[in-house]
């Protein structure tokens, strides 16, 4: 695969640079971030190479580069939620609070939620198989290379992984402009799952049902709701917070 612009090359070096087979950098540019590449490629390792505009460009089949580009294999992803609890038990993660995508099918809005997700330190997404975006290089450069750091599994049934997550002690919320119960007064003390719905449609009747709970974000204005991704980012930080504050008073 390709790494496109200099936030992508530099969270694979962090996470992963023995997938990088080198790294391509305008032979024009000559500023911080490009010596931020080539100290931390240096030690790593990593080859890096001089190209011109043109073949940059060629590479990266025309998408806004930045003058920088790295060819690297695909990291290894969960295939099941099985794996995903056992990438989690590596590292020491017990009930990590998750994202569950239903119908988000712009790879923009999937990037900035992966980019949320690795900001507020949640555990992983979950989406499902049909009716998603897959992980191309617009969702990669979006979420600034967090797909990188963001565990990521694609699931065959939705509700039925739902319930699982259920069985395994989870309280699964689901963000709804229509709920009447709002995220700000909803207490996340316990592990918590966050269903967010497709761009335009919301969540389905049927990942509703399964819910144990929807929930909003209140809007003070004109307009009746935020764009997903936006809305990801208040939801995930709320959460975030609040599991904060609480290990603070048990500290």
């Amino acid at each position: 695969m390709v790494l496109i612009g200099f936030h992508a090359v530099l969270s694979r070096l962090k996470t992963c640079p023995s997938s990088i087979s080198e790294i391509l950098i305008s032979e024009s540019r000559v500023d911080n971030r490009v010596n931020k590449v080539l100290e931390t490629a240096k030690k790593n390792n990593v080859l890096v190479k001089k190209s011109s505009k043109n073949e940059l460009e060629k590479i990266s089949k025309n998408k806004k580069n930045n003058g920088c580009i790295a060819i690297a294999s695909e990291l290894e992803r969960p295939n099941n939620l099985e794996e995903f609890f056992t990438l989690f038990s590596k590292q020491g993660l017990e009930y990590p609070p998750l994202v569950i995508l239903d119908g988000i099918t712009d790879p923009r809005n999937l990037g900035a939620i992966f980019r949320n997700v690795d900001a507020t330190g949640f555990g992983g997404i979950i989406a499902p198989m049909d009716n998603s975006a897959p992980i191309n290089d617009l969702v990669v450069r979006t979420s600034c290379g967090a797909t990188d750091t963001v565990f990521y599994v694609r699931v065959k049934n939705l509700s039925r992984t739902i319930y699982q997550l259920q069985d395994l002690g989870y309280f699964v919320y689901g963000l709804a402009s229509e709920a009447q119960n709002s995220l700000f007064s909803t207490n996340f003390a316990f592990p918590v799952a966050i269903v967010l719905g497709g761009e335009g449609k919301g969540l389905r009747k049927l990942t509703k049902d399964v819910c144990d709970e929807l929930i909003c974000v209140p809007m003070f204005g004109e307009l009746e709701s935020l764009n997903v991704s936006v809305a990801s980012g208040v939801a995930l930080f709320e959460i975030i917070n609040q599991k904060m504050s609480i290990k603070r008073k048990t500290d």
